[in-house]
């Protein structure tokens, strides 16, 4: 990837980290049960052609940032971790016949809403139950991390695909 890639994923990066903890950080819905983590769009996002283990670092330092802002124990760390080290076979299971383009990152406008929400749906899910049920340290809590893992994913799901319609713009046109 070129320098100017790297100078705007640097940006990217930073921009995610500074909306999840100055705006989603404390923002819960109905008790507590449903959380909003914007900044694993930052990871799902990143373009088809980046480098496993450097995904896997992205996510690292990521979750490692996060954790110092929640005060939490390594959970989003392991996350995070966890969605980059199945991001790649994710993306061999929905991948069109042809491949993806190594270049694109993930977008509504690139893959079409349906293939979008496949490939999307499964990396928040993993995040949020793997973080939830973390979190939660016991089987007798399991079913409300459980629970907690799925209504979050729905919020999450709204933040990313909003995120979709306001800066990736042409949303619905499917390019040629």
């Amino acid at each position: 990837m070129g320098r100017e890639i790297w100078l705007k994923q640097a940006g990217l990066f930073l921009i995610y980290l500074f909306i999840q903890v100055l705006f989603f950080r404390n923002l819960t819905f109905f008790e507590g049960n449903v959380m909003v983590f914007p900044y694993i769009a930052f990871l799902i996002l990143l373009p088809f052609g980046a480098m496993n283990m450097s995904i896997l670092i992205v996510g690292f330092c990521m979750g490692f940032v996060i954790d110092i802002f929640y005060d939490s124990i390594g959970i989003h760390t392991a996350s995070c971790v966890f969605l980059a080290f199945t991001r790649t076979q994710i993306m061999k299971w929905t991948a069109p016949t042809g491949g993806y383009e190594l270049s694109e990152v993930p977008t509504i406008n690139q893959m079409g809403f349906g293939a979008f929400l496949v490939f999307v749906i499964p990396q928040i899910v993993l995040h949020h139950i793997t973080l939830f049920m973390i979190e939660a340290g016991s089987m007798a809590f399991m079913p409300k991390a459980i629970l907690r893992g799925v209504l979050s994913t729905l919020a999450t799901l709204v933040i990313v695909l909003a995120i979709q319609y306001l800066f990736y713009g042409n949303v619905g046109r499917r390019r040629i």
